[in-house]
């Protein structure tokens, strides 16, 4: 990496080196970076950003530093080292000046405009210090959007900076570089704008996107095997996420190997049962259905058969009070089929705690990706004419779930109280049964 003195190249080759022993960095849109001076205005995430950032610049930052950071006599060596600029916030016109002449002497600079780290792993109110840098330098003004990597133990995920444990290692991360911007277009409101469709390009980069929910739900299910999951509201019954696990593949075993239905229906309210028979609906590859049970006999015959459904799950019980639903050719009744697996669910409770995930996976013949294949069909309740089937792919699940997640910022012990009308119960339980 080019510097301007021997020692900063080999403390850049070393600090660099080490850094990538640790982060997996892939950078995009590198190519929108002029071959000039310019300011790089990203998103600030962590402590470790700047590190971060230039893993995936292959030309030398200097970064605008905080003066109260910049004199901590445990950094200033190295951030003199790498020509940092110290910023005094109640007198900024120094730092723009050096700023300014790095700038026109081809270098690229670096100013965090939130002007602080993220307190909930979105984009905050930006500042306008770097407007005036930009319009002093008149030069060009790139964006730049650092994802994933809200959750690492540098960042504030869960109220707490360091005291966490890295959920991988190395740490993946990607760096965007959006288009430059002229000085004048550079505003807050531009700036903010390019941040977010920058954001979305980086999210569209984890691999994760492209996998199959199924796999997700087995790998969320096995963390804390003997945790409480789902408390059904109407009786208070408790499922830990390997009994869930246990029951829901003993379910999906009998679905698989008896109904070749590519589509299945649930019919039931929000409880445990619709849970284990979303999950299991999944986990045999099959596309759960809600149907909403309180719309019309001729709408729930509408969607049955532009769904192409034969086969629905729900309970005796339930059924009963349903006398006019025109239900599918078959019926599974969980309340009467459940006690018959008895040893099949205890089987598969024990094989899906001990078992690799990467090896259940393979054991249910589950696909690695899924991709914008269909996940989930959904119904919609409208006041008048046919109800309209929408897809939902496993891309759609799986982003809004890491969207969900981090707007959500739950921890262990956090409940979610879904009361969700019964047809839009395969989203919902889903998205908790996939968290990390």
């Amino acid at each position: 990496m080019p510097g301007d003195s021997a020692a900063e190249r080999a403390f850049y080759f070393i600090a660099c080196g080490i850094a990538r022993l640790v982060y997996r960095v892939k950078a995009i849109g590198v190519e929108n970076l002029p071959t000039g001076g310019c300011l790089l205005v990203p998103n600030h995430i962590t402590w470790v950003d700047a590190i971060i950032l230039q893993l995936a610049c292959p030309r030398a930052v200097r970064f605008i530093i905080d003066e109260e950071f910049y004199r901590n006599p445990a950094l200033q060596p190295v951030l003199r080292m790498v020509r940092a600029i110290p910023i005094d916030r109640r007198k900024p016109r120094e730092a723009i000046r050096r700023a300014t002449e790095r700038i026109e002497a081809g270098q690229i600079v670096c100013i965090f405009p939130e002007g602080q780290l993220s307190r909930t792993g979105t984009l905050a109110r930006l500042q306008r210090g770097f407007e005036m840098i930009a319009r002093h330098a008149q030069a060009p003004v790139v964006p730049v959007f650092l994802d994933q990597l809200w959750g690492s133990i540098f960042s504030f995920r869960g109220g707490k900076f360091f005291r966490k444990w890295p959920k991988h290692f190395p740490y993946r991360a990607t760096v965007g570089f959006g288009g430059p911007l002229s000085a004048e277009e550079a505003t807050i409101a531009r700036v903010h704008e390019d941040l977010l469709k920058l954001g979305a390009d980086c999210f569209e980069q984890r691999p994760e996107l492209h996998q199959h929910i199924a796999r997700r739900a087995l790998r969320g299910l096995k963390r804390s095997p003997f945790a409480t999951l789902v408390t059904d509201g109407m009786d208070g019954s408790k499922l830990s996420r390997g009994k869930l696990l246990g029951v829901s593949i003993a379910l999906s075993r009998y679905l698989w190997k008896i109904f070749p239905d590519k589509r299945i229906a649930i019919v039931l309210p929000a409880s445990r049962g619709a849970v284990v028979a979303n999950l299991a609906v999944a986990l045999a590859d099959k596309v759960p259905v809600g149907l909403n049970f309180t719309a019309s006999a001729e709408a729930i015959a509408s969607a049955i058969g532009r769904a192409e459904i034969e086969t629905a799950i729900s309970a005796k019980q339930f059924r009963g009070r349903l006398p006019d639903l025109p239900w599918p050719r078959h019926i599974v009744l969980l309340d009467e089929l459940l006690p018959k697996l008895k040893r099949q669910i205890l089987f598969w409770w024990i094989a899906g705690i001990i078992t690799p995930n990467f090896l259940l996976a393979r054991w249910l013949g589950l696909p690695r990706h899924g991709g914008h294949e269909e996940a989930v069909l959904l119904f919609t309740s409208g006041s008048s004419g046919e109800p309209k089937g929408v897809v939902l792919s496993h891309h759609n699940i799986i982003g809004n779930v890491a969207q969900f997640t981090v707007m959500l910022d739950a921890g262990p012990d956090d409940s979610l109280l879904a009361s969700l009308p019964a047809n839009s119960i395969s989203n919902d339980a889903r998205s908790w049964l996939l968290r990390d």
